[in-house]
């Protein structure tokens, strides 16, 4: 049987699933705008079910940390970006301590919000051996420029897009395409469009990498959700690229 913790990882509230074996890898899971890290525990019992450790590290603002009117607009809009960026930080160094604990290999999973600081550590951490971005993006000043533009928004100002562009994923890959990337998105997708995920890829088209190593599927007819077949990709993913090194 599963055993389930709650404690601190570098300050950060985080559930954490040990499976009833010996695990074979280290998740690190991060959950969406809107949700908690206990609503993430079902997926993670799973992910903990196919032998690996999962950790749940609660986002900022979204819990024991304070909490904000996550539904309304104007706070989302005020707020994204510096929950997104916090998360990355704080997933550098949560990160950085399993490696300091642990030779077991880690890949970064994240849905939503959660698929945006999955990309950024991505990018950013070299120990970070792959990763899973669910209805999340890759390239963020696409995708802030997009969202912009379908919302009757101003442009960001030169200042805002600068330090944006400076922890845009996507530079980042390009320059060390290497490690394996999944990238899962429903098309139908009114919270987080496919949009900026096609344009990653189609900028990813021209950096030398292997075959394969990174790859976007595509859900028909499904919004902005996680679906049994991204289930499967996900362990066929995480199997591949943890179990064989």
């Amino acid at each position: 049987m599963e055993q389930i913790e709650h404690r601190e990882i570098c300050g950060v509230p985080c559930i954490i699933l040990e499976p009833s074996s010996e695990h074979v890898g280290q998740i690190v899971l991060y959950h969406g705008w809107g949700s908690t890290i206990e609503s993430y525990k079902f997926f993670a019992s799973l992910i903990s079910n196919w032998r690996y450790r999962v950790i749940i590290p609660e986002l900022p603002c979204h819990g024991e940390r304070g909490s904000l009117n996550l539904f309304d607009e104007e706070t989302l809009q005020t707020n994204f970006w510096p929950v997104v960026l916090q998360g990355v930080q704080e997933a550098e160094k949560i990160v950085s301590e399993l490696v300091h604990n642990s030779d077991s290999p880690i890949t970064v999973v994240g849905h939503s919000t959660g698929g945006f600081i999955t990309a950024g550590i991505y990018a950013q951490h070299q120990q970070v051996q792959s990763a899973i971005v669910i209805n999340g993006s890759c390239a963020w000043v696409q995708f802030e420029e997009l969202y912009r533009e379908t919302n009757g928004l101003k442009p960001m100002e030169d200042s805002d897009k600068n330090k944006l562009h400076q922890n845009d994923p996507l530079p980042y890959i390009q320059r060390n395409p290497a490690k394996p990337l999944l990238l899962l998105h429903c098309q139908d997708d009114t919270s987080i469009p496919i949009d900026s995920q096609k344009y990653f890829i189609n900028a990813m088209s021209t950096a030398v990498k292997p075959a394969d190593q990174i790859q976007l599927i595509e859900y028909p007819r499904v919004n902005h959700q996680i679906t049994l077949g991204m289930l499967q990709k996900i362990k066929e993913f995480l199997d591949k690229t943890l179990l064989s090194g």
